[in-house]
């Protein structure tokens, strides 16, 4: 009996022991940002972000966030049981403003304030599903200068600010064309638009849909928050004319709530006037690498050696940045195709090809802008951190640390923000691009970067909306900089985004309507260029500074030479057969030169000593085309394959060639002579 009365008493204590150990409330590991003992932060756009730990393994279900002032002791600011990556990582536009604070939408300046988070497991123990408050000072910086309603944007000395195309939406990047034609309809750039739209416009800032509707959900959201999320990076190929973009979709058949986004680049079919996306392919697909706002998928460019640079953002997972089996945190490389180039660094077919196959760098938290330097050949990016940011050039194989630590954004930075600036994108200035935009020569190979600063501010900001320039030497150290060129002066929420060099100045977006809006994602954003007037000075310096130089004229370049269609009929009249021939009669060969020349294109057959001849075509400055029936002389092509070799030649005498294939078909009516030691491969 008395054995029996021990064993139920064990056996109590035991099943007490196993309830209370099941139990465990969640704790709040730390609290991240605002960091502890920080500098002010700006009074619109506070991060703050916590980490989640439960020792008995329940998983995190929502948290409470709340923002108190200290006189009275009172909450100003809470967003209860958020759930997504706002269980982690939340701002301000992502909750609602209370009691004094009512109808804000913004904390106090120079106030100080108290930040509280408890976090909620998913153990459905009412007693113990929740931590204890965790709590962290912090005040608010100190209000900016005073904008001024005339003049929204302020150039340094001897440069000037133009509005060139409007009423866009949440403009985020910019793709020049690399050779745009000469005629004010001919397309001069694209943008993204966050929210799913890429615009084309033209020499004369007419602005058109080129495609839309490239997002699969409603990405609207708070501002700052949640809806920073969609369409990003952009590049224009310049030997097909395609635009590659990259952007999160939703995988609309999990059964997860909230659905998962995932990355993804698109490759967008061009029209032959490169006005309108005539069909899309999926270039590369990150399924199962969840993303969420802003830390996503970003910037596009192609590099020297064709080959496709993507840049990944962490999606607010540390961790995942340094680990080479995810996609995320990274610069990827890979061919136009999607394919992992075999000369990646960690390429290794034997183990199949996942995403360290892809890597060409590690170790990036937000790295929203990439540029290549021509006269270095270098990749380098712009990496936002929590309270650090930085510049780095971005090396094959390397590591560049972030795991969740803000001091890791030192490792490797030619340049660092700190206080953080959000530095979105970088371009440079060169004679090899657009012949140095019309800069002056003290400034060609530096680094432009457009600092956005915080999300949705008004007015002036001193820590971003502007531009800035960074003087750097042939090994990405930093020398000279930052120095400002173009900054916000408004009173508006106008900032800098998207940035690209092209034929006349920098080009730079404004991301929102500047003022008159009704909320963040109004459409009424600008592209804006910035141009050297004549005398631009060193930065802080009275001096003229005299033009680049003009050195060696650039060469001659023919782009994007073919026949469409590539299988014709060669028909001597008779226009009545045209409905029940196989193919098309005719073709048109199209190129693109970079500068005026006279063109003649040859023909012959691809083997053998067959019939030849030569064709005058036209040779202005971008897009051009040649009609061509298939008749040289009084003669027409027999079917065969041949060969079409285009020559041209500028006026200083410089030459360049490309050649095409094209297939004539049967019938070739009257006049046909048989092909002379060529056949026809069939």
């Amino acid at each position: 009996m008395a054995r029996g009365a021990i064993a139920m008493a064990l056996a109590s204590f035991l099943a007490l022991f196993v309830v209370q150990a099941v139990a465990d409330p969640p704790q709040v590991s730390t609290i991240v940002e605002p960091a502890l003992g920080a500098a002010p932060v700006n009074a619109e756009d506070v991060h703050m972000v916590a980490e989640f730990s439960d020792a008995d393994g329940d998983a995190h279900l929502c948290t409470d966030w709340e923002i108190w002032s200290l006189a009275p002791a009172e909450p100003v600011w809470q967003a209860h049981c958020a759930n997504g990556p706002e269980k982690v990582h939340i701002h301000l536009g992502d909750g609602a403003f209370v009691d004094s604070h009512a109808g804000r939408a913004a904390l106090l300046p120079d106030t100080a304030y108290e930040l509280r988070v408890r976090f909620r497991d998913d153990s459905g123990e009412p007693a113990e599903e929740w931590s204890d408050w965790e709590t962290r000072p912090f005040s608010t910086r100190v209000a900016g200068p005073q904008g001024n309603e005339a003049t929204a944007w302020v150039a340094r000395p001897g440069y000037a600010v133009d509005v060139f195309a409007s009423d866009l939406q949440l403009p985020v990047n910019i793709a020049m064309v690399p050779e745009p034609g000469p005629h004010p309809g001919d397309p001069l750039m694209y943008v993204t638009e966050l929210y799913g739209t890429v615009k084309v416009i033209a020499r004369d800032g007419t602005v058109r849909d080129y495609a839309t509707d490239l997002l699969n959900f409603d990405p609207t959201g708070a501002f700052p928050g949640s809806g920073e999320i969609g369409l990003t990076g952009i590049v224009v190929d310049p030997d097909s004319g395609d635009v590659f973009v990259s952007l999160v979709y939703e995988d609309t058949a999990s059964s997860e709530d909230p659905k998962p986004h995932y990355p993804k680049v698109l490759r967008l079919q061009s029209d032959e006037r490169g006005l309108k996306a005539e069909g899309q392919t999926t270039v590369l697909d990150m399924i199962g690498e969840r993303q969420w706002a802003s830390h996503q998928i970003s910037n596009l460019t192609i590099g020297p050696d064709n080959n496709l640079y993507v840049h990944n953002g962490d999606g607010f997972d540390p961790s995942s940045a340094r680990n080479l089996d995810s996609f995320r945190g990274k610069v990827l490389r890979m061919t136009l195709a999607g394919e992992a180039p075999a000369d990646n660094p960690f390429y290794d077919v034997g183990d199949g090809i996942g995403p360290r196959d892809y890597v060409f760098a590690a170790g990036f938290r937000n790295p929203f802008g990439g540029a290549w330097r021509l006269s270095d050949g270098a990749h380098y990016a712009v990496d936002n951190g929590p309270a650090t940011d930085r510049l780095a050039r971005v090396i094959a194989s390397e590591d560049y640390l972030w795991a969740g630590a803000d001091s890791t954004m030192t490792h490797l930075a030619s340049y660092n923000w700190f206080p953080s600036h959000a530095p979105v994108n970088i371009e440079f200035v060169e004679p090899g691009r657009f012949g140095g935009s019309g800069f002056p020569a003290h400034a060609m190979g530096h680094a432009f970067v457009t600092e956005s600063g915080a999300t949705w501010a008004s007015g002036p900001q001193d820590l971003g909306k502007r531009i800035v320039e960074i003087g750097l030497d042939g090994a990405g150290n930093r020398t000279s900089g930052p120095e400002t060129l173009v900054e916000y002066a408004g009173v508006g929420k106008a900032t800098t985004a998207g940035l690209a060099a092209g034929p006349d100045g920098l080009y730079f977006t404004d991301l929102y309507k500047d003022t008159g809006f009704a909320s963040p994602i109004d459409r009424g954003a600008n592209v804006l260029r910035v141009r050297c007037l004549g005398e631009c000075p060193l930065p802080g310096s009275p001096r003229s500074a005299p033009r680049p130089p003009t050195g060696e004229a650039p060469p001659l370049r023919v782009r994007r030479f073919r026949a469409q269609p590539k299988a014709f009929v060669a028909l001597a009249g008779a226009k009545r057969l045209a409905k029940s021939l196989p193919a098309k009669r005719g073709t048109t060969f199209r190129y693109s030169l970079s500068h005026p020349a006279s063109v003649r294109i040859r023909i012959a057959p691809l083997k053998g000593t067959g019939r030849r001849g030569e064709l005058a075509a036209p040779g202005q400055q971008g897009p051009n085309r040649k009609s061509f029936a298939g008749r040289l002389g009084s003669r027409w092509l027999p079917p065969g394959h041949y060969r079409a070799t285009l020559h041209a030649r500028d006026r200083e005498g410089r030459t360049a060639t490309a050649r095409a294939r094209f297939r004539v078909v049967g019938p070739c009516g009257a006049g046909c002579a048989p092909p002379t030691g060529g056949r026809d491969r069939r």
